[in-house]
């Protein structure tokens, strides 16, 4: 079933999932301190990423699978979300901060991609900190990261972004570009769970 228009922009910005695992990170090997491995990732600025997402918030649940592409050097993005059938329900692109999507047959257009989606959704979502909070980085001084004893990866993050409390968890890592990276990740605010596994990242 096609995804609804109000849920194809909330899936599209927490900004991916059927059977997300909960692996534990203990048998992970890094040689990096923290501080090593957010400097390397800090410099992997053009990435992309394709996986799924699901959206769970009561008794509804919506699933999309995900492309992204993300260049902060040139300040720009591309993501599309599908269906299982494979149609395109939504598509992103942003150019110098200059936002366009593309949903239901309709254009809209902002340079302000937070107020742009509140104003299609009634939703305020992580626009901006989802790009870091992926790789397991703090978007602003108020996130708070907790991290595995042995290994020093990211098992959870904590952060109040436009004042609501997000909850993200990570898990099954694998080494990527020389720097370990999460493909599972679980997103709550309030009464909303956001399922993510990312199936390939590439820089």
């Amino acid at each position: 079933m096609m995804l609804t228009f109000r849920l194809c922009l909330i899936l599209f910005i927490i900004g991916l999932v059927n059977g997300c695992s909960t692996k534990s990170i203990t048998n992970v090997q890094t040689t990096q301190t923290v501080d090593e491995r957010t400097q390397q990732l800090l410099q992997l600025n053009d990435w992309q990423l394709t996986g799924k997402i699901a959206f769970i918030q009561s008794s509804k649940r919506e699933s999309a699978s995900l492309s992204w592409h993300y260049n902060d050097t040139d300040n720009s993005q591309e993501l599309d979300l599908n269906s299982y059938l494979g149609i395109n329900v939504l598509h992103l692109t942003s150019n110098n901060n200059l936002h366009t999507i593309e949903v239901d047959g309709k254009t809209y257009k902002s340079r302000n991609l937070d107020q742009l989606i509140t104003s299609l959704t009634g939703f305020n979502l992580p626009t901006k900190a989802l790009v870091y909070w992926l790789k397991g980085l703090p978007f602003s001084a108020n996130d708070k990261i907790q991290y595995h004893d042995d290994t020093q990866l990211p098992v959870s993050l904590t952060s109040e972004y436009n004042n609501q409390l997000w909850q993200i968890n990570y898990a099954n890592y694998q080494p990527n570009n020389g720097v370990q990276l999460a493909s599972s990740f679980t997103l709550k605010q309030h009464d909303l769970l956001i399922k993510i596994s990312i199936k390939k990242w590439t820089f």
